[in-house]
């Protein structure tokens, strides 16, 4: 069952009267059957692995959870599984037999995230910062709640239980701004980030045909549609969650705006990059050990991140781009301190901030072209081929409308653009839009909430080139 889809909002409109009307200490059973529903509607064949995942892992956590050596055996049969899946999935199979390619289809849905949630549950457990769960249903819950099971966000179990367990009175505001954040997770999915999706398709799939501004506008337009999907996915799953009274953490804080690759870290894919230095970048030492051994950490995270994503050689580049990025970063910090000194340029400056953000989305562009080619050479070509053609004019003089979109509906991607940046800024500036508009006579809400809802349907489900396309981080 896709987000994007009416069979969805029906499933959450029939558990939102279900989950209302039943006593609270009984309402996790009411989202614990909901969950396996839906997530049985993918396929009921991805259950063999889930439930070895499920069972091992809530078998440490009640019988075995003092014992190091069953922990680091349980992380790595989960962890095998994780990688060997990947293996098949990414067609780099060990033996060229057509039966290894079938169990690409009983990969499970979401595996990547629920196999880091799992790991950092075990480990929080040996540690005692919670206690194990004895309910194997309960944890079952804790594993498929059916927001976040598919992308995210990455739960820790200590934030989530009591959401998860006490219940939850019907509160109007909460509700609301749940719908608020769903709708808003629709408008970057459906309104921005499918159309950013033609332009992208065909600049990357005729990559040859293309130099210059035309290759750095594909690595601009697919920047911002992997943001705007993903976090349109996750902005669905949290307002999904809050309509039942439950907060899941947010996983974005704006990463465009960052200043740096590290400050991009704290603000992209939140939860996974927390997951990362808590349990891969500090257990290896961290910082802790001097610049040398800090550096070597660093890397290894990212690698461990590329293969994350995928067994492909793009998803360790790219991994490991952004690995040389912080490392870069650190040791030119002196080099840095002299230019600003030498241009008496101050730290908090705007023009120091804007050059700051500009250079970091740059740099991060590059990596993104090698996370979406399908190899390192189509990349590097790609990378290469950005400056070896200056011809700007290509914005103005209507070649554009050869990549995929009319003249509206580029005027209705900046637009909608726009809008997300000037919400990001006012985010940025700690004003809450939902608080503010909450405050409203109740016949304007509704009025400025049809409208919203009209402009979607309008430009994204029946607009003349959409084209429903998967969220893209639902294959990882």
């Amino acid at each position: 069952m896709d987000f994007v889809s009416v069979s969805y909002l029906l499933f959450l409109l029939i558990l939102l009267l279900i989950y209302y009307r039943i006593p609270q200490n009984r309402q996790w059973i009411s989202l614990l059957v909901f969950s396996i529903l839906f997530y049985s509607l993918f396929s009921l064949k991805i259950w063999f692995f889930f439930l070895i995942t499920a069972v091992t892992t809530y078998a440490f956590g009640r019988w075995f959870c003092k014992k190091r050596a069953m922990l680091f055996l349980t992380i790595a049969g989960n962890v095998l599984i994780l990688f060997a899946l990947k293996l098949f999935t990414s067609g780099l199979y060990i033996f060229a037999d057509e039966r290894f390619a079938r169990l690409s289809v009983l990969v499970p849905v979401g595996i990547s995230f629920y196999t880091l949630q799992t790991i950092a549950y075990m480990v929080d457990v040996y540690k005692g910062r919670v206690l194990p769960e004895k309910n194997f249903l309960r944890y079952l819950l804790f594993m498929l709640f059916f927001p976040q099971i598919l992308q995210g966000p990455i739960p820790h179990y200590g934030d989530l239980k009591d959401e998860l367990f006490s219940g939850h009175r019907f509160c109007e505001e909460t509700f609301l701004s749940g719908f608020y954040l769903l709708l808003w997770g629709y408008f970057q999915k459906m309104v921005i980030a499918d159309r950013c999706n033609l332009v992208v398709n065909q600049i990357f799939d005729q990559y040859t045909s293309y130099e210059g501004f035309y290759l750095i506008l594909g690595g601009v337009l697919y920047s911002i549609q992997l943001y705007t999907d993903f976090a349109g996915c996750v902005n669905i799953a949290l307002g999904s969650a809050r309509m039942f009274g439950i907060q899941l953490k947010p996983n974005f804080d704006h990463p465009y705006f960052a200043v740096s690759i590290r400050d991009f870290w704290r603000r992209w894919h939140i939860s996974l990059s927390s997951f990362l230095k808590d349990y891969i970048y500090i257990p290896l030492g961290g910082n802790r050990k001097g610049k040398l051994r800090k550096y070597i950490n660093i890397m290894i995270t990212f690698f461990v991140s590329g293969i994350w994503h995928g067994m492909g050689l793009h998803y360790i580049v790219w991994g490991l781009l952004h690995g040389l990025y912080q490392v870069a970063g650190d040791f030119l910090i002196p080099v840095k301190q002299f230019l600003m000194k030498l241009f008496k340029m101050e730290k908090n400056s705007f023009s120091h901030r804007l050059l700051s953000r500009i250079f970091t989305f740059f740099l991060v562009m590059i990596a993104w072209v090698f996370f979406r080619a399908e190899s390192v050479s189509k990349a590097v070509y790609m990378v290469v081929h950005m400056f070896t053609r200056w011809n700007p004019w290509i914005f103005v003089s209507g070649e554009l409308y050869t990549l995929g979109l009319k003249e509206e509906e580029w005027l209705l991607l900046v637009a909608s653009l726009v809008l997300m940046a000037v919400v990001a800024v006012l985010h940025e500036k700690s004003i809450s839009i939902t608080k503010a508009f909450l405050k409203q006579p109740l016949f304007f809400r509704w009025i400025v909430l049809l409208g919203l809802i009209f402009m979607i349907l309008i430009t994204g489900i029946y607009g003349p080139v959409y084209d429903s396309a998967q969220f893209i981080y639902g294959g990882f």
